[in-house]
């Protein structure tokens, strides 16, 4: 994929009519890595990752390692047992 500057577009146009939930008020969003659940062509479920041309690398796997962690802790303690 070409990854020039003209290339990229607005997230809307990107993903159409896909909702989620705003930021907190008074935030002002400045970069995004985002995973897009697709169909392919052949109706087959196939995962794209994208991020904004000011994210390094780096950035995005901090990102993506981070939000995973706190995932996975958030799974686990639904898990744990209550005290009583």
């Amino acid at each position: 994929m070409d990854e020039d500057e003209a290339s990229y577009q607005a997230v809307g146009e990107v993903l159409g009519g896909l909702r989620i939930l705003p930021l907190p008020e008074g935030w002002t969003p400045v970069d995004t890595v985002s995973m897009v659940k697709c169909l392919d062509e052949d109706g087959q479920v196939m995962w794209s990752v994208r991020s904004t041309p000011g994210m390094s690398m780096e950035e995005v796997l901090g990102a993506l390692i981070s939000r995973t962690d706190l995932l996975r802790k958030a799974i686990l303690a639904d898990y744990e047992p209550e005290d009583d």
